[in-house]
């Protein structure tokens, strides 16, 4: 099981951005706040941001590049979600740095950058997220390449450099998204790790609305296959409702492993994409034919007349070969406009198996 903080609590502050015929700026600084109770407890707190300037398009082609820095303040233990590199220093690193150029429905960008995918994303959980070197091509938001070959970021082997992912060869993914049914949405992607794993990976959407609210039903379904004959066929379902006058909306999700040479749901390059997943704990952490339970209700407190204030709480259980964990998250955001974000996260997660995993 993964050893993630208790309490993390965050606040986003955007720099507006300026942006003139010589090009655009813009970038945001964060505050992070963590304290992890596991038989002991410790604390971590940190100073982040990032600033980005893009140039003005010449024939369709502009560059880009972002930086990133996270500095400790007052204690530094590095527990749970790491603020800091693999020695617990500070860092700062050129995030971005890349070509992009816009003809017609398609954009092609080389160079360092943010990917989201279901087994390669961002994961923005921490101080920096994850970012990738890669060369990507998007064909009106509804084919996606990319081939990505270097990591960094809160998930990366050493958050703060670049380093190769699966050596030379690198990660080739194909991604293809579908929105021509009416409240309906579909995607299908297929990743290539050479001498590693090849994975697949279906979703499916649909929406609709009633008298007093809105309703949504999804399905999802993954293939990892290694190259050592392990294999692992992940299934997902999941279903939302939403009731306006009240404010209320609760959510129901359920994911299962079938495992062949004992093998585990992996996240992969990210948080991974599965749908019962809680603040820490995800289908990846339960094991061996592992399966995930989550039940979730979510209150907004526009209908008392406060916006931009939401209060959750997501109940999540893992069961699997040789697991048997639980997590209870209360999380509470507030986003009075569009450049002030704060979140104030509680979790208190338990290792059925071995007490010793278990954390508030």
């Amino acid at each position: 099981m993964k050893r993630y903080s208790v309490l993390l609590a965050t606040v986003l502050i955007a720099v507006a951005g300026a942006e003139a015929q010589t090009g655009k700026t813009e970038g945001y600084l964060r505050l992070g706040i963590e304290h992890h109770d596991q038989g002991s407890s410790a604390s971590d707190t940190a100073l982040g941001g990032m600033l980005k300037y893009t140039t003005a398009k010449y024939h369709g082609i502009s560059a880009s590049a972002g930086f990133y820095t996270v500095q400790g303040v007052g204690s530094r233990e590095n527990v749970g979600i790491p603020f800091y590199d693999n020695e617990n220093h500070n860092y700062s690193l050129l995030g971005e740095l890349y070509l992009q150029g816009n003809f017609d429905n398609t954009t092609v960008t080389i160079g360092r950058q943010v990917i989201d995918t279901p087994f390669a994303d961002s994961d923005d959980i921490s101080m920096v997220p994850n970012l990738f070197e890669a060369y990507s091509v998007e064909n009106h938001e509804t084919l996606i390449f990319a081939h990505i070959t270097k990591m960094a970021g809160v998930d990366a082997p050493d958050a703060s450099r670049f380093s190769k992912v699966n050596g030379s060869d690198g990660v080739q993914t194909l991604g293809l998204l579908y929105e021509g049914v009416q409240d309906t949405t579909l995607s299908g992607w297929y990743y290539h790790a050479h001498g590693l794993a090849d994975m697949a990976y279906l979703e499916g959407a649909y929406e609709g609305s009633y008298s007093a609210g809105s309703w949504q039903v999804g399905a999802q379904y993954a293939l990892q296959d290694h190259e050592n004959g392990e294999r692992a066929n992940i299934y997902g379902v999941t279903a939302q409702l939403s009731h306006e006058t009240s404010g209320l909306s609760i959510v129901g999700a359920y994911n299962k492993v079938n495992s062949r040479k004992n093998t585990t749901a992996d996240n992969f390059l990210g948080g991974g994409p599965f749908f019962a997943s809680a603040e820490h704990l995800t289908l990846a952490e339960a094991g061996v034919d592992g399966k995930s339970y989550l039940a979730a209700m979510t209150y907004d407190f526009a209908a008392a007349g406060v916006e931009g204030m939401t209060l959750s709480l997501n109940a999540l259980y893992l069961q699997g070969k040789d697991t048997k964990a639980d997590e209870l998250d209360w999380v509470l955001n507030y986003t009075p406009d569009e450049k002030t974000s704060v979140d104030l996260i509680y979790s208190d997660a338990k290792d059925r198996k071995d007490r010793s995993g278990s954390f508030k």
